[in-house]
C-alpha cells in the first residue's frame, strides 16, 4: 500500500510538471505571435533607410559577391534585415578582451547604454559592471538592462536585482517562469546585444560572469569570440534590443536620432577602404521560419572549398547532417570544432550519434581540450564568416531568440580563419574507431539522450 501511495504521488506530480510545461508552452507561442506582429509594425524607418542606402544588387557589384548572394537574400527576403555597411569592426577573443573593452565604451556613453544576455551571474565581474552603470545612471546615461528569465535566475532572484533598479538602472525579465522552482527551460531569450548611444554595439558568444573569465573551477578555460561593431549595424542590433525591450516592458523607445544615428549615403560612401559588408541576423520563435537554421543550411549548399563550424553543442537534425554530408561529396572542406566534454551531459552523449554519420563520409571532427569550447563561429569558402549566439542544435535552430552577424569581407574572413586554425591547435581529431569502438554504457547513454534530442 506504501508503495502504491509512492507511485500515484510521482505520478501525480510528473502529470502537474508536464501539465505546467504544456500550459507554457501554449501561452508563450500565443504571445510571441503577438510579438511578432508588433515587430513587424516597429522601428520601419530604420529598415527603409538602410534599404535606401545599399541595395543588394548595388552590394553585389561594389563588393564582388556573385557566388555568395542567395545567402544574403534569403537573409533580406526573410527577416526584413537589410544589408549594411559597417566602418569598424573588432574581434575580441574570451572575456579578458570582452569585459574590458564593454567597460571602456560604458565609460563614453553620453546618452544610453542597452544590454541584454541570457545569463547575468551576481558576482566579481557582475558587479563590476553593475558599479559602472550605477555610475553612469548617477550622470544622467539611461540605463535599460534586459535578462531572461531562466538563464539569469540566481540574478534575478537576490538582492542585488533589487538595488539596481532603486539606482535608478531600467531592468527587464524576458519571459519569467511562473513557477520559480519549475523553470521552463523552452523559448529562451539567448541573445548577447550590448547598444552604447546607437553608435557601438558588442554581439557574439559571451554572458557575463566570472565563469567567462576562466574563474569557475568545473568549466577552467573558457574559449569564446565576440565582436564589437560601428556602423549602420548598431542600427539593427539596437532594433532587436528595441522589440525585445518593448515586449517586456511596454516601453517603446523613440525612433530618432539619439537611438538611432543617421548615416547619411555620402557619409559610407566616402568610408569606402574601411566598410564591411555585413548582415544582422536575428532568429526565433516568433519567426515564421527557423532563420538561423536555414541561414547555415543556404551557406553549407553553396559552399565550393570549405566550410568551418564551431560549435559548444552539435545536436542538429538531419537536414543539416546531410547538408554538410553532401558538401563532402561535393569535395568540399569540412571542419568541425566541438568541446572535448561540455556542461550538458545529455548533450555530449546525444552528439556522437550525430559525429558517426559525419565521419564515414569525410568530415573532420576535432575536440577542444584546453577548456570548454563556447565560441560560435562559421567560414564559409574564402568569404563568409559569422559570428553570434547561435548553437549547432535544435534549441538554438527552433525554441530560442538567437542574433548574429554575417560578415562578407576577406579582411574579417582571414581574421577569423587564424583564429580558427588557432584553436585547431588546442584540439585532437576524432577518429572513427574512437567512436564505433566505444564501450557499451557510452552506447546507452548516447540512445538515452537522444530521446531529448527535439529539446537539445
Amino acid at each position: 500500500m506504501t508503495l502504491l501511495i509512492i507511485v500515484l504521488i510521482v505520478t501525480g506530480l510528473a502529470v502537474l510538471a508536464v501539465a505546467y510545461v504544456a500550459g507554457q508552452h501554449v501561452y508563450l507561442r500565443r504571445q510571441f505571435q503577438k510579438k511578432a506582429q508588433a515587430d513587424q509594425r516597429l522601428f520601419q524607418r530604420v529598415r527603409h533607410n538602410l534599404n535606401e542606402r545599399l541595395s543588394v544588387q548595388e552590394a553585389e557589384q561594389r563588393f564582388k559577391l556573385e557566388p555568395h548572394t542567395e545567402v544574403l537574400r534569403f537573409i533580406q527576403g526573410n527577416t526584413d534585415f537589410p544589408l549594411t555597411q559597417n566602418d569598424r569592426l573588432r574581434i575580441l577573443n574570451n572575456g579578458e578582451a570582452l569585459f574590458p573593452a564593454l567597460f571602456e565604451e560604458i565609460d563614453k556613453a553620453q546618452h544610453h547604454v542597452h544590454i541584454l544576455f541570457y545569463t547575468v551571474q551576481d558576482d566579481h565581474i557582475s558587479n563590476q559592471l553593475f558599479e559602472k552603470l550605477e555610475q553612469k545612471v548617477q550622470e544622467g546615461v539611461e540605463i535599460r538592462l534586459l535578462v531572461d528569465g531562466v538563464g539569469s535566475h540566481t540574478l534575478i532572484g537576490g538582492e542585488r536585482f533589487k538595488a539596481l533598479q532603486k539606482q535608478g538602472i531600467q531592468c527587464g525579465v524576458f519571459a519569467p517562469p511562473r513557477l520559480r522552482f519549475l523553470p521552463y527551460m523552452h523559448f529562451r531569450n539567448h541573445r548577447k546585444i550590448v547598444v552604447i548611444d546607437g553608435k557601438v554595439a558588442f554581439t557574439g558568444g559571451l554572458n557575463v560572469g566570472d565563469e567567462y573569465l576562466h574563474r569557475d573551477p568545473n568549466t577552467g578555460f573558457w574559449r569564446d569570440v565576440h565582436v564589437l561593431i560601428e556602423g549602420e549595424s548598431v542600427l539593427l542590433m539596437q532594433r532587436i534590443f528595441a522589440t525585445d525591450w518593448y515586449y517586456t516592458t511596454g516601453e517603446m523607445l523613440e525612433e530618432n536620432d539619439q537611438y538611432f544615428p543617421t548615416f547619411t549615403r555620402q557619409e559610407t560612401h566616402q568610408r569606402d577602404q574601411q566598410t564591411i559588408l555585413a548582415q544582422v541576423v536575428p532568429s526565433g520563435p516568433d519567426m515564421t521560419r527557423p532563420i538561423a537554421k536555414d541561414s547555415y543550411l543556404i551557406a553549407i549548399h553553396k559552399a565550393k572549398k570549405r566550410i568551418w563550424l564551431g560549435t559548444p553543442y552539435f545536436v542538429p537534425d538531419q537536414e543539416i547532417i546531410e547538408a554538410l554530408n553532401a558538401a563532402r561529396k561535393r569535395g568540399v572542406e569540412v571542419k568541425l570544432i566541438v568541446p572535448k566534454r561540455t556542461d550538458n551531459p545529455f548533450v555530449h552523449y546525444a552528439s556522437f550519434h550525430f559525429h558517426k554519420q559525419l565521419l564515414p563520409a569525410g568530415v573532420e571532427i576535432y575536440l577542444y581540450h584546453k577548456g570548454f569550447y563556447h565560441a560560435k563561429m562559421a567560414l564559409v569558402d574564402d568569404y563568409i564568416a559569422n559570428i553570434g549566439s547561435v548553437n549547432l542544435d535544435r534549441r538554438s535552430f527552433h525554441f530560442d531568440f538567437e542574433a548574429g552577424l554575417f560578415i562578407y569581407d576577406r579582411h574579417v574572413y582571414r581574421q577569423v580563419e587564424a583564429i580558427f586554425k588557432q584553436d585547431l591547435q588546442d584540439c585532437r581529431q576524432l577518429k572513427a574507431e574512437q567512436l564505433f569502438q566505444q564501450p557499451w554504457w557510452i552506447r546507452t547513454a548516447t540512445q538515452l539522450s537522444l530521446l531529448m534530442a527535439p529539446w537539445l
